[in-house]
């Protein structure tokens, strides 16, 4: 996720594709492009936000041997050490680091306009061979994730790790979130969701999140956001559960584009997609 938007009450996170900012061909002076995953060394994570990001990794892909090598680069180790995991996840990270796309993961602590993740295309290179390739930002404010209430199954469910799973189904396989009417959950986190059920975790509900305001102790009130999920362990009834967060300590509400304006341009953006 997620540009969020604000109108009538309604809060939504959506994706949002930047038209690239760059353009790089052989006339231009020499360029190294850099494809799969790696660290933006300009806005860098701390040693524990990095092993944050490596269990959840390594949780969602099985992949025991994933890591960071010297020089930033996400490495998957041998392939064929595989414990656990979601295998379309898997494949969805293996196809990033092996790709011709690049993946910058960077830090955005405190970000006023980031909710939780964000993914931008800020460049387009054509290699010599004539190759297209894509550079993709993918922005993570990490302390999003501490505001998070639930059960310790929900906040694997969203962790910082499928969240960057999520900004690479958009970028890798095309999926949009939430534009159609009557659709509840949107392409992209319906193909997450198929990667919670692989390692057994609730399924998210509805893309849009629900709020109300609450009453904190000293008088004052808040907007608590909620992102509902079902435990689908039970196939009579899956009980409903609730992810929670103090959406003002989220994203600065005065900067949210309505629901409207978001869903008019990915719509335009889907309609020109080949």
């Amino acid at each position: 996720m997620k540009w969020i938007t604000w109108r009538a009450g309604l809060i939504c996170f959506v994706s949002f594709f930047a038209c690239s900012s760059r353009v790089f061909g052989e006339t231009d002076e020499p360029y190294i492009f850099r494809s799969g995953i790696h660290l933006n060394q300009n806005h860098r994570f701390s040693n524990t936000q990095l092993k944050t990001l490596l269990h959840g990794f390594r949780f969602w892909t099985g992949l025991s041997e994933i890591t960071f090598d010297g020089s930033g680069n996400l490495s998957l180790g041998d392939r064929s050490h595989v414990t656990g995991g979601s295998v379309t996840a898997r494949n969805l990270i293996i196809a990033a680091v092996d790709g011709q796309d690049s993946f910058a993961l960077e830090n955005r602590d405190g970000s006023a306009t980031i909710a939780f993740a964000q993914i931008e295309s800020t460049e387009r290179y054509v290699d010599g061979n004539g190759g297209r390739h894509t550079g993709w930002e993918v922005r993570l404010d990490l302390s999003d994730f501490d505001e998070l209430t639930g059960t310790a199954a929900l906040k694997v469910a969203f962790d910082p790790a499928i969240n960057v799973v999520h900004e690479l189904g958009h970028a890798i396989c095309g999926y949009f979130d939430l534009i159609e009417g009557g659709d509840e959950l949107g392409e992209c986190e319906r193909f997450i969701n198929r990667m919670r059920l692989e390692v057994g975790l609730p399924q998210r509900l509805e893309y849009y999140p629900h709020y109300r305001m609450v009453r904190r102790a000293d008088g004052l009130t808040f907007r608590q956001a909620e992102l509902a999920f079902a435990d689908t362990a039970s196939e009579d009834k899956p009980e409903k559960l609730s992810l929670s967060f103090n959406l003002e300590r989220v994203f600065d509400l005065s900067r949210a584009r309505s629901k409207e304006a978001i869903h008019t341009t990915l719509i335009a953006q889907k309609n020109s997609r080949p």
